[in-house]
């Protein structure tokens, strides 16, 4: 009777070990520690798997130029499907082929910011005074351009549109004079006389096609 009654004393006490232990706030916040970076571990995985790298601009690029794989580097992240769509996605290779606009450090390359080539048209340079165009125009922006009586101040000429919805190519610095050189692609059949003949006498206004 004693060793059965000293046997069941020792189970009975394992037990209250056993349940106390678990009742201990340090071991259940353990427990749920482990628990919590199981759960996020697997969430993580799965956020990665669900990304794609595309191709990102690292230096400033020009129209015309050829794409170098030193320009690129690729970046992860997760856009809605429209946004997906219009992008590059590095698995596909660098894009071959020439940039058919300028673009700066950090712009994700578009598929129409590659094309085969860019076959340009008759260019056209004007001079532009001071305060007729946008100051931040650049390159690959599309301007329309209009033409005023100019300094005669002729009555019977009427402020016009001579150029419409056309690509700059290049833009100079400002001169003595305070004008800039403004040159753009007119297309392959080039500008008429009359449009000419309104750029060269006819004062200018550049606005930006949105």
């Amino acid at each position: 009777m004693h060793v059965t009654g000293g046997d069941t004393s020792r189970r009975a006490l394992a037990r209250r070990t056993s349940i106390s232990r678990w009742r201990q706030p340090r071991l259940v916040l353990g427990a749920v520690l482990v628990l919590a970076s199981a759960v996020a571990g697997g969430w993580l995985v799965a956020t990665a798997r669900d990304s794609t790298d595309y191709w990102l601009v690292r230096a400033e690029v020009r129209a015309g130029d050829p794409v170098d794989p030193s320009q690129l580097s690729p970046v992860a992240g997760r856009v809605e499907a429209a946004a997906a769509d219009s992008l590059v996605p590095a698995r596909d290779g660098v894009p071959r082929g020439v940039w058919a606009r300028d673009a700066g450090p950090g712009t994700l390359v578009t598929r129409d910011a590659v094309t085969a080539s860019v076959d340009r048209g008759r260019e056209l340079a004007m001079a532009v005074p001071a305060g007729t165009a946008p100051p931040d125009l650049a390159a690959g922006d599309r301007v329309d351009v209009w033409a005023g009586p100019g300094e005669s101040g002729d009555p019977s000429r009427s402020t016009r549109r001579v150029l419409v919805d056309v690509p700059v190519v290049s833009l100079s610095g400002v001169d003595g004079t305070g004008s800039r050189t403004l040159v753009v692609d007119t297309g392959r059949g080039g500008p008429g006389g009359d449009v000419v003949a309104a750029l060269g006498t006819g004062h200018l206004t550049v606005v930006r096609v949105p």
